[in-house]
């Protein structure tokens, strides 16, 4: 029997001078090494050693025969300064990636200046409103209190707010969302966000362009495109050994929950405009008022604008979610949406007669008392005693 053996035969790098000296033509090349394993009794080094134009030949037929699979070893790491916070939710929909984002939760957002002096005006508001409410909260330190105001503010930006982040995804998969991009900028539609995003996604393009790394013989022919959003987002709800499931969400809580790449995420515009309310904001009628004033002239596109959602998944990785959303730390929307979909969940399966439906049923009640630090074989690290948190009817 054949020993089991492994060996690194490529690896990503962030060496300047590897960067600089890396070209289009050595990913094909690589994919064309990469190919050759499939049709070969030879050995890796061996490969390595065929002649150049053999290996490109069958690069090239694999580019012409589609079978794009090859060429997607090699990673590209980019950083992104300047991206809007929509189209780095568009690319971050595509699964096959990793993305470190600016978080709007940890550092200060800069949107318009119109933007910016309601950012500010209402982060003193959220800060005043949360000392308020839960006074002499060990919890809500002045830096927590800061984090969690910012979190609550950035509902204000536009979704076309610029932000920074750094993604790495497949040499085989940037051609794809290039390809994508074009996709939507080509697309007749009267979606009026899909119109509003096309002139950044021609930058987008000309960006990804100038990374000497697209090319148009690898490009998508499965008719796929951007799967975030759509012009009509209403699919039946079930609940199952998969589910699928409808709500209402803000921007910045859909980011945070397509984050989860085991799910499917797309979302809508709903046909009246709808913003969300913070929490913390709701006993108080002249607050909300004010809110809902400064949300609705601030951009055509706010954060804080309600989407029709759909979320799509197995049960299994929905209870990864819970482990990771139920809890005093996320932001509180995703929170409270995880927790919903639990118990639509939970009540759908109730009255089931499926011996698989029941089965699910009692694992999911396992996941019903509380935050996470009441779910089985669950630690928590970092105890918040925070009793709002832990039962889940936190406000902030």
């Amino acid at each position: 029997m054949e020993e089991l053996k492994a060996k690194v035969v490529g690896i990503t790098t962030t060496d300047n001078e590897i960067i600089k000296n890396t070209t289009l033509s050595q990913l094909e090349i690589n994919g064309g090494h990469s190919a050759n394993i499939c049709y070969t009794q030879k050995g890796y080094n061996e490969i390595l050693q065929e002649p150049l134009e053999k290996t490109i030949e069958r690069a090239e037929g694999n580019k012409r025969n589609r079978h794009h699979s090859v060429f997607g070893h090699d990673t590209i790491q980019i950083y992104f300064e300047g991206i809007p916070k929509i189209l780095a939710m568009l690319i971050n929909n595509e699964h096959e990636y990793n993305t470190s984002e600016k978080s709007g939760r940890f550092t200060t957002m800069f949107g318009t200046e119109k933007e910016n002096k309601l950012y500010n005006k209402w982060r003193m508001i959220f800060e005043q409103e949360i000392k308020r409410a839960y006074p002499n909260e060990k919890y809500l330190t002045d830096g927590m209190i800061s984090k969690k105001a910012k979190e609550n503010a950035r509902y204000l930006l536009s979704v076309f707010m610029r932000t920074k982040m750094k993604y790495t995804t497949s040499f085989r998969q940037l051609n794809y969302l290039y390809d994508f991009a074009q996709k939507m900028i080509d697309e007749e539609t009267d979606n009026i966000l899909k119109l509003e995003l096309k002139p950044y996604l021609e930058e987008f393009c000309q960006v990804l362009y100038s990374t000497g790394f697209i090319t148009n013989d690898i490009s998508d022919y499965r008719n796929r495109e951007f799967s975030l959003i759509k012009d009509d987002n209403d699919f039946d709800e079930y609940f199952g050994r998969c589910y699928s499931v409808n709500y209402d969400s803000s921007i910045p809580a859909l980011a945070d929950l397509q984050r989860h790449r085991t799910l499917d995420y797309s979302f809508s515009l709903k046909p009246c405009i709808e913003f969300f309310i913070p929490p913390i904001i709701e006993p108080r009628r002249d607050l909300v008022d004010e809110w809902l004033e400064d949300i609705s002239r601030v951009s055509l596109f706010p954060q804080g604008l309600i989407v029709n959602v759909n979320e799509t998944g197995k049960y299994e990785d929905f209870i990864m979610k819970l482990y990771e959303r139920v809890c005093t730390a996320p932001q509180l929307e995703v929170m409270q949406i995880t927790k919903e979909t639990l118990n639509r969940y939970v009540n759908a399966l109730s009255t089931s007669t499926s011996p698989s439906d029941e089965k699910i049923y009692e694992e999911l009640l396992q996941y019903t008392h509380g935050a996470r630090c009441t779910f089985p074989g669950f630690v928590c690290t970092e105890q918040c005693d925070f009793k709002p948190g832990k039962m889940l009817y936190r406000k902030i």
